[in-house]
């Protein structure tokens, strides 16, 4: 017999209880192109009602709208108590603290947003957990002359659950993919008319189709034929007879990497739509590359870094929804001050960044001065008077800092640094003051740096002045949790945050490695320990040196320090540099089996992938393997491949690590690593960030 449920009309039902009716418009307007209803209610009581009438899909609610008093999880439970299946419910905050997380995550909720939250991000985030698209095919469009074959291939993706339509009719291609909007075109590479090749240039040529997958099908042997008809734009190469498995994973593969690469193009340079600031991982990576580029910052180039005066003060007076206006009002005016060669964005809850260019210096500190002034001084010119004598009446005022970029910085992260540093120093000046930031110590010849750095870590062991960076490492294939890499950095007494590759080598020499990795291996358990809540799926890659844990009793140590936090079951995975390993062989492999016996995942970095890294590795029977960013940028793709192929069956999973760039993705992609990492998907950050639900696709 059929099960009736399986025939009952999909739940297309969006419910969200909140007060913003521009969110609630656009919202809508969205989500009804996807086939989704959104009700809008601006009291409990009439959202009670309703959802008693009917259960919605998808519950958004905007936490301020709550009865005061009343429980979040206390109020799903009550309203969907016999809701069957529960709905997916998004919660939207006015206030990023742990305590509202904490109330969110207990009540079961798949997202929690900051107000204000724009249309796009929320209505992606109830697509998907709606329900709604999961029964979406993948549409491929078969080009392809031979009727027989045509067939074969079209019958082969409809029994693989995919959508095919057969193009017989080579010339009509262009019209066909407006038509049918396929996933993906396969096509044969020698047709009457028009070959493949031909036609995939033509399809590049048109600007709507420069990212659509395009595999060839076909008898070709000839290797330099296949290559040529890849550099007109095809994307991979199956060769005639088609067999079914490799032509599955092909397309599914392709389609993967194209949906992702479309969402990161999508996201570059969107700002938000009221004030025209760029996400913060976006603007991170622009101030990286703007770090990193050829051609040095002019002087007129820096970074400001813009911070409320006494937020709790303002806090208190004003109220969350108070604060967040008077934020709105800052925003407007920085955007105002911006040159479309500039961006900025929020940093936190009472900071923004803005990366300015200039003339010269002065005019950075002119425009720092202007910024200042625009929100305390109700006579600024081209400020409207109602608006300047708001920020006057909530008694606000701003410390601006000004970063430069000379001397050169190694990092975005330097250079948040070099603005909090100087932003510091004007609030430590009395506040309502813009300062620039100007290093504290001139570095001399080698022989000084080293005695320079060696005082520094010395004093920053015990005194907190190393730091923890996080960089998220994306898992392409299994489910594999939230993987970061915890980055380590040290403190300058300037606000530079110096990368390890500088004052590691001098730690080595001077016998400090021990004592640093001790406190990296605290904190990075510390972090696993206070956000198991939040994080409970969190795993941390912790860089550790060979010697530092075969020491007699580091294990002991480990065990003890484990046991304290109670993570038994949530260690973190240990990463050592392939050079360290090579440097005492037996003494790595002693190590190994060591770590084996307590259940410690090993990862090992910086690999070439040699045949004898390889069967190194194998002897070892480490977890992970990092190739080097010398491998991955330049080793030839047919070579690396057979790298990450090598390693992979000895049973080691591979991290493809410095992607910086979509190029590099679509390259790399093609070799089948495990893992992706690098400022392409997110730069190194003190918050664990990154958005892994949007990465359960690849």
């Amino acid at each position: 017999m059929f099960n009736p449920s399986t025939h009952a009309a999909p739940n297309n039902r969006v419910y969200y209880l909140g007060a913003d009716s521009v969110l609630g418009l656009d919202l809508g307007s969205i989500l009804n192109q996807k086939g989704l209803k959104l009700q809008i209610f601006e009291s409990p009581d009439a959202l009670v009602g309703a959802a008693r009438q009917a259960s919605p899909a998808v519950l958004i609610l905007e936490l301020g709208r709550l009865p005061p008093g009343t429980a979040l999880e206390s109020f799903i439970q009550a309203l969907m108590r016999e809701a069957v299946p529960r709905p997916e419910l998004l919660c939207i905050a006015a206030a990023d603290d742990i305590e509202t997380r904490l109330q969110a995550r207990r009540a079961g909720a798949q997202g929690l947003y900051m107000a204000p939250v724009t249309a796009a991000d929320l209505a992606q985030k109830v697509i998907q957990i709606s329900g709604i698209g999961s029964a979406e095919r993948y549409r491929v469009l078969v080009v392809e002359d031979d009727p027989a074959q045509a067939k074969y291939v079209a019958l082969l993706l409809r029994n693989s659950g995919l959508e095919p339509r057969v193009l017989g009719e080579p010339l009509k291609v262009l019209e066909a993919i407006r038509d049918f909007r396929p996933d993906l075109v396969l096509m044969d590479l020698y047709m009457p008319g028009a070959n493949g090749d031909e036609l995939t240039a033509i399809i590049r040529d048109q600007d709507e189709f420069f990212d659509l997958p395009i595999i060839f099908l076909s008898s070709e042997r000839d290797l330099d034929k296949q290559m040529d008809a890849l550099r007109l734009g095809g994307d991979s190469f199956i060769a005639k007879p088609v067999q079914r498995k490799l032509l599955i994973e092909s397309i599914d593969h392709r389609i993967r990497m194209s949906r992702w690469l479309r969402e990161r193009r999508q996201a570059v340079n969107r700002r938000d739509a009221a004030t025209g600031l760029l996400q913060k991982d976006l603007f991170l990576r622009q101030l990286d590359r703007c770090v990193r580029s050829p051609s040095p910052p002019g002087d007129g180039c820096g970074l400001l870094q813009i911070e409320i005066d006494s937020p709790q003060e303002t806090l208190d007076r004003l109220g969350v929804e108070g604060t967040e206006r008077l934020l709105r009002q800052l925003e407007l005016r920085l955007c105002k001050h911006m040159t479309s060669e500039e961006s900025a964005t929020r940093l936190g809850d009472f900071s923004y960044a803005l990366l300015a260019r200039r003339d010269d210096t002065r005019a950075l500190t002119e425009l720092a001065e202007r910024l200042r002034g625009s929100l305390i001084d109700p006579g600024a010119p081209g400020e409207p008077p109602g608006e300047a004598a708001a920020g006057v009446a909530a008694g606000t005022t701003l410390s601006i800092g000004i970063g430069l970029f000379s001397p050169p910085a190694d990092d975005a992260v330097t250079m948040i640094s070099r603005g909090q540093k100087a932003a510091m120093v004007a609030r430590l000046d009395g506040g309502n003051r813009s300062r620039r930031w100007a290093p504290a110590v001139a570095i001399g010849p080698a022989l000084d740096e080293d005695a320079q750095i060696r005082a520094l870590l010395e004093d920053a062991i015990p005194h907190r002045g190393l730091m923890l960076l996080f960089q998220p490492i994306v898992c392409l294939g299994q489910e594999a949790g939230e993987l970061y890499e915890a980055q380590l950095r040290l403190r300058a007494p300037d606000g530079e945050h110096i990368p390890p590759n500088d004052f590691l080598p001098v730690a080595e020499r001077c016998g400090l490695m021990p004592a640093i990795d001790r406190w990296v291996i605290q904190q990075a358990l510390d972090v696993m320990d206070i956000q198991r809540v939040v994080h409970p799926r969190l795993r941390l890659l912790v860089h550790q040196a060979v010697a530092s844990v075969a020491a007699p009793h580091w294990l002991p140590w480990f065990r003890d320090q484990i046991v304290q936090r109670n993570l038994v079951r949530l260690r973190p995975l240990l990463e050592f540099q392939i050079a360290d390993v090579c440097h005492d062989v037996e003494l790595s492999k002693a190590l190994m089996v060591n770590l084996r016996k307590y259940g410690i995942q090993v990862c090992i970095a910086n690999c070439a992938g040699t045949p004898a890294e390889v069967q190194l590795l194998a002897e070892l029977a480490v977890n992970l393997a990092k190739l080097s960013f010398h491998t991955l940028t330049n080793t030839e793709q047919g070579e690396l491949s057979g790298i990450v192929r090598g390693l992979r069956d000895q049973g080691i999973a591979v991290i493809a690590a410095g992607i910086e760039d979509p190029e590099t993705v679509g390259r790399v992609w093609n070799c089948r690593p495990d893992f992706l990492q690098g400022n392409y998907l997110q730069m190194p950050s003190t918050e664990l960030s990154f958005d892994f639900t949007k990465a359960d696709y690849l």
